[in-house]
């Protein structure tokens, strides 16, 4: 073609591949984005079927309960707590059920919360609270939860 350079041709080319590797270095910047968040996703997943089923395997009892500065582990003698994975918790005294009331834990703040009604009594509407978690094993947990006048310091341990 008479007046037009080959080199124009070349340029446009050149600048035509310039483009499609950008948009393709933004597809994969994308998807590896949604990869990255995916992956994460699915450990924080895996993370938080662990500890339901380390909860919910076993019963546990309050080894120490201190409110601020008084030791009230006694009012917590012959109970035992059954964790569900539907988040409902057993208040289980001998054979008896004595009151039933919901739990969760938030494994990114590290807390767990527990929640008995008011007919449940005063002893068990203690761990009405978001408990901090301290320390914790399979078997053993230890907590902190701000009270109003102190901390409050729980430790529970799996029979």
């Amino acid at each position: 073609m008479p007046g037009i350079s080959t080199n124009a041709f070349i340029n446009f080319d050149v600048l035509k591949n310039q483009v499609l590797m950008k948009k393709l270095l933004l597809i994969a910047a994308v998807t590896a984005a949604v990869l990255s968040f995916s992956c994460k996703k699915a450990i924080q997943k895996k993370e938080e079927d662990l500890i339901v089923q380390a909860m919910t395997d076993g019963r546990w009892y309050v080894q120490l309960y201190q409110d601020t500065t008084t030791d009230v582990t006694a009012e917590f003698a012959g109970y035992q707590f059954q964790f569900y994975s539907n988040n409902t918790v057993d208040a289980i005294t001998g054979t008896t059920t004595k009151s039933t009331g919901t739990w969760s834990g938030d494994i990114s703040n590290y807390t767990i919360t527990a929640n008995f009604p008011v007919a449940a009594g005063d002893t068990l509407r203690r761990l009405n609270y978001v408990w901090t978690l301290t320390d914790s094993y399979t078997n053993y947990v230890e907590a902190k939860t701000a009270n109003g006048s102190g901390t409050n310091i729980l430790h529970l341990q799996k029979l």
